[in-house]
């Protein structure tokens, strides 16, 4: 008996089939199951109902276009779910979020095509994929490495091939040779070429003319290397497949007016922000630990203080200094609103204020923020927290398991004979073998962890809520990947181990767990390098 579902693909044009696929891959990139994420996503912005709603109504023109009846009526209950969503006015539950995910993913399997595997996630990462529209042997050698790195690549092999898979889905870079396909082609099908992704040129000649330069900058280009090597390459897609951080900001707002803030909850709320609501002015303090907010929107005339005496309090604790503060108040007298910025305050808007103006602030602020807070508790050469704030994190992890008997490990990392690797191939190189396991170990630990450049080839992973055997299980994959990594010199290609000890929190070992893990770190070392140690107690 035929199938009915396989029925339906013969006859679906292929643009409804790639329409279905784009709609999947978008919806990737708000939303993933519980089991890929760490932190369950339980609300939609508006402005990704708003995409969602527009892909969906251009995918039931097109299905009613050729009556596609089983395809019609997923495609309208997908439309009626987003719109009902947008009605509510609520962050969504975390069971409406899965029924829309089962409902597109039912879509998805409609238009699955003979060669197609069941599971939609099987064929439409979970990830973007990068193109590389190489040579073949170039192209091989780098997907390789790039697998190591857990990011997925599509090797391409001329232009038709090209045109169908940036058509299939939704891509996060391209990589491509000026000469692919044809003399000057890359160039050419790049221009021809409308998706708004990165796109990082190369190309294999000795030199490369500024008109090409020109002509790369020209249809987008965001990188150009002549003879790159595999690691060169790596390192440009890097900062494109990562993925945004999906961090909500998070916003305390301190009015003695229930209304008042509670409008400025709503308008933040719409759009993804995550808020702390504090009426009373002598709880901040207590607030501000238990929330740990990114900017804090205030009131200037409250019952028992001011906005500027509350903003003062709040400047004498270090750890605030860099808190931006932001008064929301009918004052409208100039010099006092300058007065209250001196004395603490970042911006000064006065009420009434339209939603759209208050979010633009705050988002502008809390992005800032963010940029200048890595600046300084991150490590410039690899990224990772530096020295001083991977030990803060440290001890928060402590902190948090004591009080929540979780689980708790700490692991200390180093590279085997860097002194030999700075001594063979120069120190530029041995700059770049820190970034690639520094970039390595971003790319294969999840989010929860912390990670931090300890010192020169020295790195330091937190292990929340995890046991011993699984954070050895984790390192153990992570070294044996690293250590089949190519590294490149002009004395040629060559690879590169590390050793680690790790040390699980016991309670009560809080102020030895660091020398504990290098203790076990040492034993490592001691017992022929390139492998894992746990501390013995």
């Amino acid at each position: 008996m035929m199938n009915t579902q396989q029925t339906v693909v013969n006859v679906l044009p292929q643009r409804i089939t790639y329409e279905v696929r784009d709609l999947l891959s978008r919806w990737r990139e708000f939303y993933a199951p519980p089991n890929n994420v760490d932190v369950e996503k339980t609300s939609l912005t508006t402005h990704e109902l708003d995409e969602l709603i527009d892909k969906v109504h251009d995918l039931f023109r097109e299905v009613k276009e050729v009556d596609a009846v089983d395809l019609l009526d997923k495609v309208i209950k997908v439309q009626l779910q987003l719109h009902s969503f947008q009605q509510m006015n609520r962050n969504l539950k975390y069971e409406e979020l899965v029924s829309l995910d089962y409902d597109i993913n039912i879509l998805t399997k409609i238009v699955l095509r003979h060669d197609d595997k069941l599971d939609p996630a099987q064929y439409i990462p979970q990830k973007h994929p990068i193109l590389l529209a190489l040579n073949s042997e170039l192209a091989e050698k780098l997907a390789e490495q790039l697998v190591f790195f857990d990011v997925y690549s599509k090797i391409i092999t001329d232009k038709q091939d090209f045109i169908a898979h940036s058509h299939q889905f939704i891509h996060s870079a391209i990589i491509i040779d000026i000469d692919f396909d044809g003399e000057g082609q890359g160039l050419a099908l790049m221009k021809s070429h409308q998706a708004n992704v990165p796109k990082i040129f190369i190309t294999h000649k000795e030199s490369v003319s500024i008109e090409s330069r020109l002509s790369a900058c020209h249809v987008g280009g965001s990188g150009f290397y002549v003879r790159p090597t595999v690691a060169q390459l790596l390192r440009s897609v890097e900062q494109f497949y990562s993925s945004p951080s999906l961090k909500p900001y998070k916003v305390l707002i301190m009015d003695d007016s229930h209304s008042q803030a509670l409008f400025c909850e709503h308008a933040l709320n719409r759009v993804g922000m995550v808020t702390y609501i504090v009426t009373e002015p002598l709880t901040i303090l207590d607030a501000m630990e238990l929330f740990e907010p990114e900017i804090i929107i205030m009131d200037m005339y409250m019952p028992g203080c001011t906005g500027t005496e509350l903003a003062s309090v709040i400047r004498q604790q270090v750890a605030y200094l860099r808190l931006p503060i932001l008064f929301l108040s009918g004052e409208g007298n100039k010099d006092i609103q300058l007065n209250a910025m001196k004395l603490g305050g970042d911006d000064f808007l006065t009420k009434p204020v339209a939603p759209k103006h208050l979010v633009s602030i705050v988002q502008t602020r809390c992005e800032r923020g963010r940029v200048l807070n890595d600046l300084i508790i991150r490590d410039s050469l690899t990224g990772l927290f530096n020295h001083t704030h991977i030990l803060d994190k440290l001890k928060q992890a402590c902190r948090h398991a004591k009080e929540h008997n979780e689980d708790l490990c700490f692991a200390m990392v180093d590279i085997d004979l860097f002194k030999k690797v700075n001594d063979s191939y120069g120190h530029t190189v041995g700059d770049k073998v820190i970034s690639t396991l520094s970039l390595f170990l971003k790319q294969r630990l999840r989010g929860s962890h912390s990670i931090g450049r300890y010192g020169g080839e020295e790195f330091a992973v937190v292990f929340p809520n995890t046991e011993e055997d699984e954070a050895l299980f984790v390192m153990n994959e992570i070294r044996e990947a690293f250590n089949q990594l190519e590294h490149s010199s002009e004395q040629g290609e060559f690879k590169v181990s590390f050793s680690c000890g790790i040390c699980r929190f016991t309670g009560e070992n809080e102020e030895h767990i660091i020398e504990q893990a290098d203790e076990a770190l040492y034993k490592a070392k001691h017992r022929g390098r390139n492998n894992i140690q746990c501390f013995q107690f």
